[in-house]
């Protein structure tokens, strides 16, 4: 596995019985929220009211898990 000076990883994959995969790059986005406790909390208060979805919450406000 190697890190260039951007902090782009790359590393050889093999998988069995799959064609092989000669470089693969994994590229950090860089995108980590930062939310005060008082976004947080209306965040989570606004997730809690009925009819809407946690999911939809969170997509409306950029969050997600990858």
């Amino acid at each position: 596995m190697d890190v260039n000076i951007d902090g782009v990883i790359a590393m050889d994959v093999t998988i069995e019985g799959r064609p092989q995969v000669s470089r693969m790059e994994i590229v950090d986005s860089g995108r980590r929220r930062r939310f005060s406790n008082e976004a947080k909390l209306a965040i989570v208060a606004e997730s809690y009211s009925a009819p809407q979805q946690v999911t939809a919450t969170a997509r409306r406000h950029g969050i997600t898990r990858f």
